[in-house]
């Protein structure tokens, strides 16, 4: 049912209602790129003079036909829409549903209508017998927290970037009784002598798989197809060299052995012209608390060979010693979102 509808006229209307993409996709793309402009989820966004165009690029992507259909509820307050909700069935699963798009023009916010829209979606999710209901938040947006919190939402994992302005010159990891690390440049990037590290090799995709899932919640396993960009199939691979090729971009993989077990996975991604390095770990749940130190060395260190700009770390908070790991190498925390879960 929809919730808080004040009168059934047209013209008079007052509350929720479905989305409509025929008569609502132009009022809600204004609301989406207001709401979330410092994200730049929208072409052009910092640019005023073209917003307008970025919002028509975003509405010529809007396609109700894709695999996963899309659907929700609007809310209308003097004829305008103020807010939205977008509710998404996962195609193959009628018993789990994702909430996005929760957004509310900033004068008619505290006012209870974000409330009433997520009451109105999780009625709905019941009548069609729905199970299972998830979102990602902002972790810097209390507000919205305390509200999903409200209504029965447990944070599952936050996924965030880390970031390194202005990195210092890398240095290599310190020994360890388990092995000594030594670190030349090259034309493959890191070379190693007589340690650990070595580039990963597609005969290692049974024990990345098995790292990886090891290295997963058990909480989010069901709701995370990939965790990591080291499973990748070979068409993807091939993307990727295609991509490295074209865009200046240099992608490297790194494994490193211990007790004749995969302990740990390094992905660097660097940039030979504008945009940022980044990097990604992995660790075997064994070995954490005593492998992260050496992981991030690596990365530091295979990027040293490019051009010197800011760096990105992908992590979560379900690996918190990786965290403080970056965080003792002189990573921020930038942003990242909170994946959050309401079984009905």
């Amino acid at each position: 049912m929809v919730a808080r509808a004040l009168s059934q006229s047209k013209s008079a209307f007052r509350g929720a209602r479905p989305f409509n993409p025929a008569t609502d996709l132009n009022g809600v793309a204004h609301l989406l790129e207001e709401a979330f402009r410092p994200e730049r989820n929208f072409p052009f966004s910092d640019l005023p003079v073209m917003r307008e165009v970025g919002i028509l690029l975003w509405t010529l992507n809007y396609a109700p036909g894709f695999a996963e259909p899309t659907d929700g509820f609007v809310w209308v307050e003097e004829g305008k829409i103020v807010g939205n909700l977008t509710l998404t069935a996962r195609h193959g699963r009628n018993d789990r549903y994702y909430i996005s798009n929760v957004a509310v023009k900033p004068e008619y916010q505290r006012q209870g209508i974000a409330r009433a829209l997520m009451q109105t979606a999780i009625d709905r999710i019941r009548q069609q017998q729905g199970r299972v209901i998830l979102l990602n938040v902002r972790p810097n947006n209390p507000g919205a927290i305390k509200l999903y919190q409200d209504l029965g939402f447990n944070a599952l994992e936050m996924r965030g970037e880390w970031t390194l302005a202005s990195p210092p010159t890398p240095q290599p990891p310190p020994p360890s009784p388990e092995t000594k690390f030594s670190f030349r440049r090259g034309g493959r990037g890191i070379e190693r002598e007589g340690g650990e590290v070595r580039p990963l090799r597609s005969s290692d995709s049974r024990a990345v798989a098995e790292l990886v899932r090891a290295a997963t919640p058990a909480r989010v396993q069901a709701y995370r197809s990939r965790q990591t960009d080291f499973e990748l199939a070979w068409d993807e691979r091939f993307t990727e060299a295609l991509a490295d090729f074209f865009t200046g971009q240099t992608t490297h993989r790194w494994a490193l052995e211990r007790e004749g077990k995969l302990a740990g996975l390094v992905l660097t991604r660097g940039q030979h012209f504008a945009a940022s390095h980044r990097l990604a770990i992995q660790t075997h749940p064994e070995f954490r608390g005593s492998v992260e130190e050496e992981l991030v060395a690596v990365a530091l260190q295979d990027l040293a060979r490019l051009p010197s700009r800011e760096i990105r770390a992908d992590a979560a908070d379900s690996h918190p010693e990786l965290i403080a790991a970056l965080e003792r190498r002189g990573f921020r925390f930038l942003n990242g979102l909170t994946l959050m879960e309401l079984v009905l």
